[in-house]
């Protein structure tokens, strides 16, 4: 028979990564080992529910160790916080100022029809640019 199967093996064979089920069926010692695995991993999956009244009996505990009384809950502080944030935004709120048009449609219309009528495009102006300095 063939040596044991160590805890890293077993580890291995619970999570699937490895596949030794014919020393498993065959050895007494490490299948009962695999069988606690197995055991200990589904009693783990299940989580415990902690009740909230042995929470908060803990926290008293506590609390009355260390000579303090707990703190009431600061309910007011998103109250304030969003107060806060409704004064500021009040304060730097600016209005979009429309649009200053310096041209009116008739020069709209003009620029449109002599790009229209222009021989030439636009852009080879800055090419004909170049051409005029060197000279």
């Amino acid at each position: 028979m063939s040596e044991h199967l160590n805890y890293d093996q077993l580890i291995d064979q619970l999570y699937g990564l490895s596949e030794n089920h014919a020393h498993l069926e065959n050895c007494h010692d490490c299948s009962r080992r695999w069988a606690e695995l197995r055991e200990r991993r589904a009693m783990l999956a299940v989580p415990e529910e902690m009740p909230w009244e042995r929470l908060a009996a803990q926290r008293r505990a506590i609390y009355s160790r260390l000579g303090e009384q707990p703190r009431k809950p600061m309910r007011w502080v998103p109250a304030v916080a969003a107060g806060c944030l409704l004064v500021i935004g009040a304060i730097l709120y600016r209005p979009a100022q429309p649009a200053h048009q310096d041209s009116g449609d008739a020069q709209l219309f003009s620029d449109v029809y002599s790009i229209e009528q222009s021989t030439e495009p636009l852009a080879a102006a800055p090419i004909h640019a170049l051409f005029e300095d060197n000279q």
